[in-house]
């Protein structure tokens, strides 16, 4: 075992715990910031400088559009029910999995370290996306799910080829823009990342469609 891609491997599993289970907005991103710039590294052999750079340049964009959504204090999203203990569990068993199931069926050209951490890294992200309730929750769940499958890509066919991780570095950027606009939209309206908010004032139309009203008939 290579004890520099243990060390990137457990970083970026930390990282998605945190994203996944703190409930400050900014500690969130500030976690899955750790896992998108960190997991370009989990390859062996190491991208070459170009692919890496462009990977670099997609996390650090996507990082900074969230941070800056989720500007102010006091800002929150939902966090994790089961508290952080649950979800290092839960990313641990995963990574068993992973760790274990590598090469299985197929000759496997990449590190089983990124097997296992793409498989911790999709287990976390099923609680956030089934159960999260705003768009920050939901958001970390997306992107922990991308780059949960991103590991498990690299250990199966090896490290990406220069154009492909420009391809992935697009991908990043642009999933953790569209997420950061849907979050500032949600703050618009006076609620803090909210998947619906009620609007204050909002009057509601009665409906246009009445029931038809029935009269019994008069006595003779």
């Amino acid at each position: 075992m290579n004890p520099a891609l243990a060390g990137v491997a457990l970083a970026v599993v930390i990282g998605a715990v945190v994203a996944g289970s703190a409930r400050h907005a900014r500690t969130a991103i500030l976690g899955l910031v750790v896992v998108m710039l960190l997991g370009p590294f989990l390859a062996d052999p190491m991208a070459q400088p170009l692919g890496l750079a462009a990977r670099l340049v997609g996390a650090t964009l996507s990082g900074y559009l969230l941070w800056v959504a989720a500007r102010g204090s006091g800002v929150w999203t939902g966090g994790s029910l089961l508290g952080w203990p649950a979800e290092v569990l839960v990313a641990a068993a995963a990574a068993v999995v992973g760790y274990g199931s590598h090469g299985l069926g197929a000759p496997a050209l990449g590190p089983n370290l990124a097997q296992a951490a793409g498989f911790a890294l999709a287990a976390l992200s099923i609680a956030p996306i089934a159960n999260g309730r705003d768009i920050v929750r939901v958001g970390i769940g997306l992107v922990l799910l991308t780059s949960g499958a991103i590991l498990v890509r690299t250990a199966l066919g090896g490290t990406p080829e220069p154009l492909e991780q420009v391809v992935i570095a697009g991908l990043v950027a642009a999933l953790g823009g569209a997420v950061a606009v849907l979050a500032v939209s949600a703050r618009a309206e006076g609620v803090d990342f909210e998947l619906a908010a009620e609007r204050a004032g909002r009057v509601r139309r009665a409906p246009d469609a009445h029931p038809i009203e029935t009269h019994a008939p008069d006595a003779p």
